[in-house]
């Protein structure tokens, strides 16, 4: 069955089912059928009035340990049907662009992944993936150097990926696209950012063999 994001109904319907009420309504069914089995072979008084108590038992024992037991679950089944409430990104998949990729599609491929990065356009992940096939399968420097950028832009990501990305706007500037100038910007840029880190220690050697270059020339 297909749930609606904005119906009411359906997240009641998914309340109901995670905050232990249906469990709970369960459990009270049983313990009414176990109270009239025992009130028919003696164990509790015949008093009408033993039946509700005993649903009512059945219920909070049901609810309780449903929520106990299935606390992680409910939460999980509430970001699906509630998704604006405190969730998990989602981490988009490429196995269809990359078999494009494999395939030898790079048209296929570079359209795809146009698309993959106007669909997740805050997804760090999905934008250098874009990149890198740029760089790597299409061997154009610049497409990869703008969406580099774009990826650098998002500010988003952990320390690794951005000195990633942060190294291969570097590696771009001081190869394929060849301009020194930028390159000298952004490589003081990765030693300022990334200090005390192996690329760092690169850019420093890097930045001074440019300088002494520039010096003799």
């Amino acid at each position: 069955m297909a749930y609606s994001h904005d119906n009411p109904s359906d997240n009641a319907a998914a309340k109901f089912t995670t905050d232990g009420t249906l469990h709970g309504l369960i459990t009270a069914v049983l313990s009414l059928f176990f109270t009239v089995l025992l009130q028919v072979k003696g164990y509790l008084p015949g008093n009408i009035l033993v039946l509700p108590a005993g649903g009512a038992v059945g219920y909070f024992i049901g609810r309780t340990i449903a929520r106990t037991a299935f606390g992680a679950g409910a939460q999980l089944v509430t970001s699906v049907y509630s998704p604006s409430g405190d969730t998990t990104k989602y981490t988009p998949t490429f196995s269809h662009i990359e078999a494009l990729e494999i395939k030898g599609d790079l048209e296929g491929a570079a359209a795809a992944w146009e698309q993959a990065v106007a669909e997740h356009p805050d997804s760090m992940l999905t934008i250098v993936r874009a990149a890198d096939f740029h760089l790597r399968l299409r061997h154009d420097p610049e497409a990869a150097l703008e969406r580099f950028l774009r990826a650098r832009a998002l500010g988003a990501g952990t320390p690794d990926s951005r000195r990633y990305v942060q190294q291969k706007i570097v590696d771009l500037y001081l190869g394929p696209l060849k301009d020194d100038g930028r390159a000298m910007v952004e490589l003081r840029r990765l030693i300022d950012g990334f200090p005390g880190s192996r690329e760092a220690d690169g850019a420093r050697a890097a930045l001074a063999d440019i300088k002494a270059r520039r010096a003799a020339s």
